[in-house]
């Protein structure tokens, strides 16, 4: 009977992270999403762990901004629609945290079916490409940089394939850090499967960010991760060739649109990492300006008083019909100033040390990942990424923190 009741529990949260997962926005109106839909689940499941006068103290800081943004003044349908979201979002991490943190989720199987299904997906997408009305159903069809032709990048069933990419990040750092910390059966077969879908979506700006991240956490395990002198002149060997294959292949191909958008980073020319990174902290600073830099405009008001604004600034000759900063840190001090964003900064802080997040490798790889990515897109809303938050701060895989390695399943 236990074992009925451990698969009914992991067949249900089995069902709702890849219904999640992959359909979280499908087919819904942009600002809509299956975790808003499912707010009744939430503070039922908060109900039934006793745990909602615990997520309400949760809210306390969100609370004491409220009667300042009134104050100061806002639209008040846009205020409490946007307020309303961020509630919702506070119940669904605090019940997904408990149910994480119990041990009653099998992240194990469900990043390796994930893994399995969105690499079936991603080459069932390949012959749509032939189909222009199909086509951008699955694909990202926008250009990704100037005087580069649009390339088609996989979204599958997201809104942009940045969205998709970063979607897929937990479940690749987690299959390379089984092929970095253990020794797994077939793992080309394994981080080949991760790896396509990733690639074709071209996102630079993620690909950068687990790179990064993957280098921190590498050099503070680096004996664990090549404990034998003979294993790190292979990888000395190997960092060179890739290292001499991307200098000969920038010049050589210098069309390539790998190394053409390079070029347009390096040059300034790159609308999308500009708007990411630099253009998102003044953008936001203008903004808050228009009633506190310290305490912001408001949730939901940027559309509102950043409009025009943001308009004057990129000199836009088709308008777009929705305006936004594409960035967490800099919505965040857009909607909430620069106290609210010390806020942000200060909890994260707080709770990398309180959950030794730094103690384990998977983790700390996560951490370090979404901590870079908050600072170059993301927004506050997203609930991908307060997914990847609270697996950084879980208490999960606790075999990346054993000093010596086990054998664990291949993937397939």
């Amino acid at each position: 009977m236990e074992a009925i009741a451990q698969n009914v529990k992991h067949g249900w949260a089995w069902m709702l992270f890849l219904l999640i997962f992959f359909f979280n926005t499908f087919l819904l109106p942009e600002g809509l999403n299956l975790v808003l839909l499912l707010a009744p689940v939430w503070l039922y499941l908060l109900a039934r762990q006793s745990r909602l006068q615990q997520t309400a103290l949760w809210l306390l800081p969100l609370a004491c901004y409220v009667p300042i943004h009134l104050l100061l003044g806002v639209e008040t349908g846009y205020y409490f629609i946007s307020t309303t979201i961020l509630v919702v979002l506070a119940c669904f991490v605090s019940a997904f945290a408990w149910y994480i943190n119990k041990g009653l989720v099998n992240l194990d199987l469900i990043f390796r079916d994930i893994a399995i299904f969105n690499f079936v997906l991603a080459v069932l997408s390949i012959p749509l490409l032939f189909s222009a009305s199909l086509k951008p159903l699955v694909w990202y069809l926008v250009p990704i940089s100037e005087n580069i032709k649009p390339i088609p990048r996989l979204k599958m069933f997201t809104s942009e394939a940045s969205h998709y990419s970063f979607l897929l990040a937990p479940v690749v750092i987690y299959f390379y850090s089984r092929f970095m910390y253990f020794k797994t059966k077939k793992p080309l077969v394994t981080l080949f499967i991760i790896t396509v879908p990733l690639v074709l979506s071209f996102s630079l700006g993620v690909m950068l960010g687990l790179v990064l991240s993957a280098a921190m956490v590498f050099c503070a395990t680096f004996t664990r991760v090549l404990p034998a002198r003979k294993q790190r002149l292979y990888f000395a060997a190997g960092l060179l060739l890739v290292a001499v294959a991307l200098v000969a292949g920038y010049y050589l191909m210098p069309h390539n649109p790998l190394f053409m958008r390079m070029r347009n980073i390096f040059d300034g020319r790159d609308t999308s990492s500009r708007g990411r990174t630099y253009e998102a902290f003044i953008l936001a600073h203008k903004v808050a300006q228009l009633k506190s830099i310290w305490w912001g405009v408001g949730p939901g008001q940027l559309k509102l008083l950043g409009r025009s604004i943001i308009i004057n600034y990129y000199h836009y000759y088709n308008i777009p019909s929705t305006i936004r900063i594409p960035n967490a840190c800099a919505e965040t001090i857009a909607y909430f100033g620069y106290i609210g964003f010390a806020a942000r900064m200060g909890l994260e802080v707080f709770l990398f040390f309180r959950a030794k997040v730094f103690a384990n490798s998977y983790r700390l790889w996560l951490f370090l990942f979404v901590f870079i990515y908050q600072f170059t897109g993301s927004y506050i809303t997203n609930t991908s990424e307060y997914f990847v938050w609270v697996l950084a701060f879980s208490n999960i895989f606790p075999e990346f923190s054993r000093s010596r390695p086990t054998a664990l399943k291949p993937i397939a």
